[in-house]
């Protein structure tokens, strides 16, 4: 699928977007997310959130630090579009429709870069990581959540079986759209092990 293809797919199932994300990951999600919070920091003012999405993550960044601005870009205009709505009162969250691989901003300007279920959905990983390394401040920090998939062992039957068979249905039943849960379940099977992901970002 070609960059349009896939925004296309992120707007089609922007509005539903965010209840099948809460059913399809059993509640594991919410887990997820607080642990990676855990690593969001009281003295990060400035914090530029990729691969927003409708702004779950942005908001709950924000969350864990009120005093902070917190910016969240995504290249899909409908997801956005929900996220501005959802959280149009508060003044210290942003957001844009940009794509990662075309960012404008000042080099040294956050404190820390966020991706939450987002850099796997991006072909040219590398060269994203290079340029957002560009736009931390000294002491800045990139911290990503992502799936790995389960290769080995009994799980990994059941894993693949839930990526294959369950992710789609559901999704598509509340979505309507099942191919598109279809892409995002390929993408997480085909996303790099934690070890070989590591040294993509120590190579960046």
């Amino acid at each position: 699928m070609n960059k349009d293809d896939i925004r296309e797919l992120f707007n089609s199932i922007s509005k539903k977007y965010d209840t099948a994300n809460s059913i399809i990951s059993l509640g594991f999600e919410t887990i997820w997310r607080r642990q990676f919070l855990k690593r969001i920091n009281s003295s990060d003012k400035n914090i530029l959130d990729i691969c927003c999405g409708t702004g779950t993550s942005t908001y709950q960044i924000w969350l864990k630090n009120r005093d902070a601005v917190v910016s969240g870009i995504d290249f899909s205009e409908d997801m956005i579009s929900v996220a501005k709505n959802k959280y149009r009162k508060i003044n210290n969250l942003i957001f844009y429709s940009r794509d990662a691989l075309d960012l404008d901003f000042e080099d040294n300007t956050f404190d820390c870069i966020t991706i939450v279920f987002g850099i796997r959905n991006i072909s040219k990983r590398g060269k994203v990581l290079r340029g957002l390394y560009k736009f931390l401040k000294d002491s800045g920090r990139i911290i990503i959540l992502e799936f790995n998939f389960l290769e080995n062992g009994f799980f990994s039957h059941l894993f693949r079986f839930y990526l294959n068979k369950v992710m789609p249905l559901i999704g598509g039943c509340i979505t309507g759209d099942r191919w598109a849960y279809r892409y995002l379940a390929r993408t997480i099977k085909e996303f790099p092990g934690s070890e070989k992901f590591k040294r993509l970002m120590e190579n960046a």
